[in-house]
């Protein structure tokens, strides 16, 4: 049995809380997110929706909290955890499954009667957590290599300047990730909120041509970028200068999220001091079944002659009118 968390509740938050595993790199290394805080705090309105669960049999009890996008159709599984994620005899992935399984189950239901889309989790490229979301019919639908720069390290200088993202620019963000990011992936990561002092952009003869997004926590700073294909040659100058702009704004470590279809970074990521934090698979399961319906019989015959949606309206010539009367030309 699944519910949402109410102040009941507290002290098995509390108690399954040191038992918790991340499934969100970003909030897990900057913001230091506590289950049982961001429950409390979900229940005057906040973005982070926890459940608590109980097994049909036996006392095996969990919690799952999300975090939801700005959307509010998509979110991320921020923590997990049971009360007895390695008891029950067997090996430890067994146990696990045995209780991870069933809590997964609900808690999509759950979330799919609320509107919410997909979930997306995080998890260790060799971790235990890896085939048992499969298990729980979440697929793999991107890799990451998360990266990091001590606090203090030395920074390469800076061959461009960035300057910080004003709204005027949010036009062209949203068509940098449109062109960036895999469309696969666009339909379940939406293209980046931009709170204040969350963007910084480079321009290239009047053309916006790098988007750094910047997420700041209390245990340091997370970065994406975002680079036009023609502006990869100055990948490392670009890196050099947002490592430069996240370490101005963080007394702690910097982190760099780099999608494995971004692999040209990595060269550049060794070069400006970054090292290997870890890698993982960005899983995601959908939770709501679109339904296939009727297309009108406008819509049939344009798809049928293959017209892209993009292809411009063709109005037929006509000639130019003098005074009511067509001009005919010679």
């Amino acid at each position: 049995m699944i519910r949402a968390f109410d102040l009941r509740d507290l002290p098995l938050l509390r108690r399954l809380s040191a038992r918790g595993v991340s499934l969100h790199t970003e909030s897990a290394l900057t913001k230091n997110v506590h289950p049982l805080r961001a429950a409390l705090f979900n229940l005057v309105g906040g973005d982070f929706p926890t459940y608590v669960w109980k097994a049909s049999e036996g006392q095996t009890t969990g919690f799952i909290q999300l975090q939801l996008e700005e959307d509010r159709q998509h979110a991320h599984i921020l923590s997990l955890g049971v009360s007895d994620p390695v008891g029950g005899g067997g090996d430890g992935r067994s146990a696990l499954e045995s209780v991870w399984l069933p809590l997964l189950d609900q808690a999509v239901a759950e979330v799919g009667r609320r509107g919410i889309h997909s979930l997306v989790a995080e998890v260790d490229e060799l971790g235990d957590e890896l085939p048992i979301l499969r298990r729980a019919g979440f697929a793999i639908y991107t890799r990451q290599d998360v990266w990091v720069m001590a606090n203090g390290a030395a920074l390469p200088d800076t061959a461009v300047t960035l300057t910080e993202r004003q709204e005027s620019d949010d036009w062209e963000i949203q068509l940098l990730y449109a062109n960036t990011v895999p469309r696969l992936v666009q339909l379940v990561e939406p293209a980046p909120s931009l709170p204040a002092k969350a963007g910084w952009i480079l321009r290239q003869d009047g053309e916006l041509t790098a988007f750094v997004h910047l997420l700041l926590g209390d245990a340091g700073a997370w970065m994406r970028l975002y680079i036009h294909p023609n502006a990869e040659t100055r990948a490392n100058a670009i890196l050099n200068a947002a490592a430069a702009v996240a370490a101005r704004h963080t007394n702690g470590p910097v982190y760099c999220c780099v999608r494995r279809y971004q692999s040209w970074l990595q060269s550049a990521m060794e070069q400006a001091g970054f090292s290997l934090w870890g890698s993982q698979a960005v899983m995601v399961k959908h939770t709501v079944h679109h339904l296939r319906k009727p297309l009108a019989e406008m819509t049939t015959a344009v798809d049928a002659q293959g017209i892209p949606v993009s292809t411009p309206i063709v109005r037929p010539y006509q000639e130019p009118k003098v005074n009511g009367k067509i001009k005919h030309s010679h």
